[in-house]
């Protein structure tokens, strides 16, 4: 017990090590840096000599639960702490599939709740009807407030076929679901065309900014243009984000060679990165991006350098409002703590962090629209080449739009 307790120290010790560089930047005295980090070491102390059930206690999971819960004093929402369990799964969802509900979610510290970015287009959750912005309170009838935020996350996973109870609080609603898991296959990138007012119209969704999304963006794309669309849909509805090179590749493709796509902010208030647009050899049709609020960080990107260097007009509802970047630091024991460290800036220069992005033309949702449950098959969102829906409203009024541009 006393080695386990000596490697619990090496942890604390890297702790105070990452604190005092921290904190000597901003000036804090050495007896200020004790001060803070002393009751920690006593904790650990006190646990390891005077705990009555001592044969039990994992001081691995003591850490985590630690570091986990000093991320969460931050307030911030969107910086977090991944355990060493938890990183080899977040790498096999980035490359493309894991299994569960198919829901982004984050935490919300206010609410000690786990908060809905976006369901993703045609998952379970998507069918079930959840909404960005609800509130997952409950997992098996369990509050997720006496949880920590990644032991939350993992029973929300599992294994297919299996179901899991969520309490969800939507508003002054409480609503409970029940959803049976599923293998996500994450079909990032889906593509289409619509005859409309003697027109072809060319639609590309995509549901995440992943990694296969820049090969199989362009082999979309290049279909399109090979048949000669006159006008082309965007949809980034309940799109939660993901890679910012995966959103520098996507506006690429939109955007002539030398515009702004985004730039970046540090917490001193330096710009500290500009990302410029290498441009394309793509027609320059008329275009319209299609956003709500499940829109949320590298949609968003796109969606506002679109907007703001004139290339597409935006239709839909305001977008999430995440403009936070994270990096994560990997610690000695083999977990990631992720970070906000800078914001990111439109073309123009605003943070839409917390605000989000307002639409050029702004349509209400209802149903018929992407985020309404039970409109395609089970397995329809592993296609790659799908229908446009005109009954879609807001669909229905790009159209409108790009119709009367061509005129």
């Amino acid at each position: 017990m006393r080695k386990i307790f000596k490697g619990v120290l090496s942890y604390v010790f890297l702790a105070i090590v990452v604190v005092v560089s921290s904190m000597i930047l901003s000036g804090a005295s050495d007896k200020e840096l004790l001060n803070y980090i002393s009751p920690l070491y006593e904790t650990l102390y006190r646990i390891n000599y005077n705990y009555y059930d001592i044969k039990n206690v994992n001081f691995n999971k003591l850490i985590d639960s630690a570091i986990d819960g000093m991320i969460k004093g931050l307030g911030d929402d969107f910086s977090y702490y991944y355990p060493p369990s938890q990183m080899t799964e977040q790498q096999i969802e980035m490359e493309g599939q894991y299994g569960g509900l198919g829901i982004e979610v984050t935490y919300d510290s206010e609410n000690r709740a786990v908060k809905v970015v976006s369901p993703m287009y045609g998952t379970p959750a998507w069918r079930a009807g959840l909404q960005a912005g609800d509130l997952i309170i409950g997992i098996d009838d369990q509050p997720v407030s006496e949880m920590e935020y990644m032991e939350a996350v993992n029973k929300m996973r599992g294994k297919p076929g299996t179901s899991v109870k969520l309490t969800i609080k939507r508003g002054s609603e409480i609503i409970e679901v029940t959803i049976v898991r599923e293998i996500i296959q994450i079909v990032p990138v889906k593509s289409g065309i619509t005859e409309y007012g003697n027109k072809k119209i060319g639609y590309v969704l995509l549901t995440k900014f992943n990694e296969p999304v820049p090969n199989e963006l362009q082999k979309a794309l290049r279909k399109l243009y090979d048949k000669k669309i006159d006008a082309l849909i965007l949809d980034l509805r309940n799109n939660p984000g993901g890679l910012l090179d995966v959103a520098i590749h996507v506006a690429n493709q939109f955007l002539d060679a030398g515009k702004v796509i985004v730039s970046v902010k540090d917490r001193d208030g330096k710009i500290t990165e500009r990302y410029i647009s290498q441009g394309n050899n793509y027609p320059k049709v008329p275009m319209v991006v299609l956003i709500n609020n499940g829109s949320a960080s590298a949609s968003e990107i796109v969606a506002a350098a679109l907007k703001e260097n004139g290339r597409a007009a935006l239709i839909g509802q305001k977008t999430f409002g995440k403009g936070a970047v994270q990096r994560g630091f990997p610690l000695s024991n083999g977990g990631t703590v992720f970070l906000t460290i800078a914001h990111y800036l439109t073309p123009s220069g605003k943070d839409i962090h917390k605000v989000g992005i307002e639409p050029n033309i702004k349509v209400e949702e209802t149903q018929g629209t992407t985020s309404t449950p039970g409109k395609i098959d089970a397995k329809a969102y592993t296609l790659t080449e799908i229908e446009v829906d005109q009954n879609d409203p807001v669909v229905k009024v790009a159209l409108d739009y790009l119709v009367k541009q061509l005129k």
